[in-house]
């Protein structure tokens, strides 16, 4: 339907000959026009309603810049958004909480309580392969090792006069620790002489100073480090002295327990006699032993000036603090 406004009235008088006569447009003598007039004032109120139109149009651009951004901020779905954003972050900080809570609550399923029987948790705690393997490697290590201590005190017979044997306890943290003794066989024992070594050694070292020892009539009893010698741990790798401390005074109370009213003397080299200082602050252990033995202790002085750290180690060749 083609639909024709005209200014004039009088142009409706339309004959179908004056459109055949444009060839652009052919239209059929059957078509029906139909014509739509338009007054004066019609035009002139469709003319205030679209100058009406664009200004409700321009208003509404001007006004809905800032608030459309608004709006689009606070719509659900950004404040959606927004919160999952916020619990991941939260969640983020509070993952090292939680890993820590998970070793804390492993450490105290397999804690030891009173009467020393230590109590089965069923709760599993997952460990990583890569952990697994190395443990397995160190347990390898520590085997061999422990192996051929045993051999050595086992094929040690070159002196008659000395007994030398070895054996094994438990320490509070569950791990096993290799002592070995000297005992003399044609000397009466008339004291007992317990041996640290120093930093990566092991008890055995000391054979021949026990087997002297042995000839003027004391028993000596060697232990080794956790992580040297025949004891479990890392090869040469020791947590914390404090570990050390702990088992030479268990250590210390089994000697004592297997040999009464016999007078006890400890003995010392480099972090050993560390060890043994450590160990003697102890008012209890201060009570068991006779006298103190080191030699080159591996100890610290504290400045005179607190500006100045300086650390001094003693190299003294013998030292003898009578108890």
């Amino acid at each position: 339907m083609i639909c024709l406004a005209f200014q004039n009235p009088n142009s409706l008088i339309l004959n179908h000959r004056h459109f055949q006569r444009k060839p652009r447009l052919k239209i059929d003598t059957t078509l029906i026009i139909s014509l739509k007039f338009e007054s004066p004032l019609l035009r002139r109120r469709r003319r205030d309603s679209m100058v009406k139109k664009g200004k409700d149009s321009a208003t509404i651009i001007l006004t809905s810049g800032a608030s459309g951004r608004i709006n689009a901020l606070f719509s659900p779905r950004a404040l959606r958004s927004l919160w999952v954003l916020l619990n991941t972050f939260f969640l983020i900080l509070l993952l090292p909480f939680r890993r820590r809570r998970r070793c804390m609550t492993a450490e105290k399923s397999g804690s030891v309580r009173g009467g020393g029987r230590e109590e089965k948790s069923s709760r599993l705690v997952r460990v990583p392969v890569a952990m697994v393997q190395w443990q397995r490697t160190v347990d390898k290590e520590v085997a061999a090792r422990r192996a051929l201590a045993i051999k050595r005190v086992i094929e040690d017979k070159e002196n008659e006069e000395s007994l030398r044997d070895f054996s094994l306890f438990v320490t509070s943290r569950g791990d096993t620790m290799f002592t070995q003794s000297w005992t003399p066989v044609n000397v009466k024992v008339r004291g007992l002489v317990v041996l640290l070594h120093g930093l990566n050694e092991h008890s055995g070292r000391y054979s021949h100073f026990a087997k002297q020892l042995n000839m003027n009539g004391f028993k000596v009893y060697g232990m080794d480090w956790i992580g040297h010698g025949g004891s479990d741990g890392l090869h040469a790798y020791v947590h914390s002295l404090d570990d050390v401390v702990a088992d030479m005074k268990m250590f210390l109370h089994k000697v004592i327990d297997e040999n009464p009213a016999i007078p006890c003397f400890c003995f010392g080299h480099s972090t050993g006699g560390a060890i043994v200082l450590k160990a003697v602050l102890d008012q209890k252990v201060r009570e068991l032993v006779a006298g103190i033995v080191v030699t080159s202790p591996a100890v610290g002085v504290q400045p005179s000036h607190p500006i100045f750290t300086v650390r001094i180690l003693f190299n003294a060749s013998h030292c003898f603090l009578a108890g």
